[in-house]
């Protein structure tokens, strides 16, 4: 079953805890190994970080997005043509693409001030925005919660298991 947040605090609680296992598991890869590709099939734990960094942006755009202007629907990147002709999987090969040459000094940084920035935008939410039917929720047409937690807290284990038995079967071939 599905967890329910009650309030902002609940929330951004939930955030930060489904994040921290992301974190400490990040601080245990070396340099070298986050720019080996093969983690998610061409990706490197460098790629991933750029991906949920790229995810975490699109969250805080549509959040200001939708509490300044009642817009519903920001995308990931422009053009949107991608979205309309591969879905998900062309947008993904589309930020990894846009990504793959980013130094991973950049990355890393982006990666660590982006969580700062979904925090931020969550917090800058009214308990109403957030939790009333009548609030966001109409302008997304789905919960907010659901919405923030698509690009955070249902996002990051994917990725933390991916990078997680990467390193195991690395350690075993060392």
């Amino acid at each position: 079953m599905e967890e329910q947040d009650t309030s902002k605090a609940q929330l951004l609680n939930r955030i930060q805890d489904a994040r921290a296992p992301l974190d400490s598991l990040i601080a245990r890869v070396t340099e070298e190994q986050m720019l080996q590709p093969g983690v998610e099939n061409r990706s490197s734990v460098k790629d991933l970080l750029a991906h949920i960094t790229t995810w975490e942006q699109h969250l805080v755009r549509g959040l200001y997005a939708a509490a300044r202007d009642r817009v519903g629907r920001v995308y990931v990147i422009d053009p949107q043509e991608p979205w309309e002709k591969g879905g998900l999987d062309a947008v993904n090969e589309l930020i990894f693409t846009r990504n793959a040459q980013l130094p991973l000094g950049q990355v890393l940084s982006d990666f660590q001030r982006s969580l700062r920035n979904v925090l931020q935008a969550v917090d800058a939410l009214s308990e109403h925005d957030l939790f009333d039917p009548q609030g966001l929720e109409q302008v997304f047409g789905e919960s907010v919660e659901r919405v923030i937690g698509s690009d955070t807290f249902y996002h990051y284990p994917e990725h933390i298991q991916s990078i997680s038995t990467w390193l195991d079967e690395h350690r075993q071939r060392s």
